[in-house]
């Protein structure tokens, strides 16, 4: 009967250590957002970015699976099923998961274009959480009845989201994790850049979007990541990073890009001049042939727009 006792309490005991260290994603509901939608033509469907006003990304969780729930600031909703591989990690459960709010633009001559409305058929896409800040990735095939143009369809679009400010839900909770070796292909990599600022100006808030290219050069070491990005007049520098998982990793604390004060504080215009931005929070992930670096910060006090916010993603291909 002894025996038969210590032998039940390991198994309860094995089962509560296997439950306690189910990963436990961050819920609740995010604002602050910005968000970019991205494809390699920019000609049939539109490629957009920004700060959204009133726009929230909710997360909820049952089990492993993470549900997202992203609203525009028009109110349509975006919703997926991602399923937790850490603490800060969730990828898409189901490939082919479709979402609205795109758009594709039929020109038939001057003056005569009109535009659409289009989906995205979810090919790759991934969660991340990093100080704070929420990062939604995702890469897929655009499709739309363009009028005139008839059917369009364009693959290997991006879009992506940044949000700050949680309210509500699970509080996350830091574990020691053994850090996977990343299988980031290192080298060079060709990137669109799109740089958003939100900036309050005499009680006005005042948005701004950016980006342009450059090129990332991707470095490792075990499970340090280095990415150092130039070549593009919208936000440079370097950025080091931890892998969560294979294909993802976080930034390190502490670290600051460059990027000129799009809304300058003394002139209401674009400063010119790159200007230290400390980042609160960034994410690198790899998605098929894809590689985002996201990130979100505020500029600092002694810049030209001090307090200004900036999120943006790198969309970058070898």
């Amino acid at each position: 009967m002894k025996k038969y006792f210590v032998t039940l309490l390991a198994l309860v005991t094995g089962w509560q250590a296997r439950r306690l260290s189910a990963a436990a994603f961050p819920t609740g509901t995010f604002t602050r957002c910005a968000q970019g939608r991205h494809n390699p033509s920019g000609n049939e469907f539109l490629n957009s970015a920004g700060f959204e006003n009133g726009a929230r990304l909710t997360l909820g969780q049952s089990g492993t699976t993470v549900t997202t729930t992203f609203v525009d600031q028009n109110g349509l909703s975006q919703s997926l099923s991602f399923s937790a591989t850490t603490d800060t990690v969730a990828t898409i459960t189901q490939m082919g998961q479709v979402i609205p709010g795109f758009k594709s633009l039929c020109v038939l001559g001057p003056g005569r274009e009109t535009g659409h409305a289009a989906n995205m058929s979810v090919t790759a896409g991934a969660l991340t959480y990093d100080a704070g800040v929420v990062f939604l990735t995702l890469t897929g095939d655009l499709r739309s009845d363009s009028g005139a143009c008839g059917a369009r369809s364009q693959p290997q679009a991006s879009f992506w989201v940044a949000c700050e400010d949680r309210q509500g839900g699970a509080v996350p909770i830091a574990r020691v994790r053994p850090a996977p070796v990343p299988q980031l292909r290192a080298g060079r990599y060709s990137c669109s850049s799109q740089v958003e600022t939100l900036y309050r100006v005499n009680d006005r808030d005042q948005y701004v979007a950016g980006g342009a290219t450059g090129t990332v050069m991707l470095m490792k070491n075990g499970a340090k990541v280095l990415a150092r990005y130039s070549d593009d007049t919208s936000v440079a520098g370097t950025l080091h990073f931890t892998a969560t998982t294979s294909t993802t990793a976080s930034a390190q604390a502490g670290q600051s890009l460059m990027a000129p004060c799009m809304i300058s504080k003394e002139t209401g215009r674009p400063s010119g001049t790159p200007e230290p931005v400390p980042i609160a929070g960034g994410s690198l992930t790899m998605m098929g042939s894809t590689l985002f670096l996201s990130f979100a910060g505020t500029m600092a006090e002694s810049s030209s727009c001090p307090g200004a916010q900036v999120a943006g993603s790198l969309i970058c291909s070898k």
